[in-house]
């Protein structure tokens, strides 16, 4: 047995898992824009799924109140690339992964990365760094991963910028409450987040279970509960409003 078989022995063995799901997803490169308690978590668990290839993208040093969620890192990493230190613990992980790294934040020169990927997947902090995400998810076509948290709170959506509602059609002003970086974090609460989102997108990658519809699912950390709330394109959005309107499909 290869390697790589070995290393996804178990999940092969899911119901109806097939070896062509195997395959999509060591061929699949996937965009994580944020590697903190949500993005290290996406990251870890893409990697150990099977994902050929990841682009992480952040900026700045990593600092001590970051390890509270942060499980890609370490002390000995303090003052250190956060998205560096992030890569080089995936690679000792799981060498076959190919990991690309910008230390840096979400801009259009990172456009060319954007068109290459299969999936993005949006853990960042602030609205500039995910408007700007959303709208080069709609220029490119490509399938965009919404996660993120406050406090007990968790929210999780996959959007089709351009076809769907896309992330300012749900949020045309940003929420002034999450910036700068002033809302409480329970590293456990962005931890759930991360894996649930994982999840997600191995399934969409794989093509397996369900094709998912466009909602949003929101984790409350008091009681562990889980609502899926509907969601539907604003036809004021700043984003697509000047796009035609597209009868709506499941997502793949």
């Amino acid at each position: 047995m290869s390697e790589s078989r070995e290393l996804h022995a178990r999940q092969m063995t899911l119901p109806g898992w097939q070896e062509t799901f195997q395959e999509r997803l060591a061929k699949s490169t996937v965009f994580i824009a944020g590697v903190g308690g949500i993005g290290g978590v996406v990251a870890q668990y893409l990697a150990m799924g099977g994902v050929g290839e990841i682009v992480l993208v952040h900026d700045g040093p990593l600092v001590l109140p970051d390890l509270n969620r942060q499980t890609l890192m370490d002390r000995e990493g303090i003052g250190k690339s956060r998205v560096e230190t992030a890569a080089e613990r995936i690679r000792s992980q799981i060498p076959e992964c190919r990991i690309r790294t910008v230390d840096g934040r979400i801009s259009p020169a990172l456009s060319d990365l954007v068109r290459i990927s299969d999936l993005l997947v949006d853990a960042r902090t602030n609205f500039e760094e995910r408007f700007l995400l959303n709208r080069m998810a709609r220029e490119h076509k490509k399938p965009l991963l919404f996660a993120a948290m406050n406090g007990m709170e968790g929210l999780l959506a996959l959007l089709r910028p351009g076809e769907g509602a896309c992330l300012e059609c749900i949020f045309p002003e940003g929420d002034p409450a999450w910036d700068p970086l002033g809302f409480p974090v329970l590293g456990s609460v962005s931890g759930t987040v991360g894996s649930l989102a994982a999840t997600l997108a191995l399934r969409v990658l794989a093509g397996y279970g369900q094709k998912e519809d466009d909602r949003m699912l929101v984790f409350d950390g008091m009681d562990l509960s889980l609502r899926r709330l509907s969601l539907a394109r604003n036809r004021a959005c700043a984003a697509c409003k000047d796009e035609p309107q597209k009868t709506r499909r499941n997502l793949p």
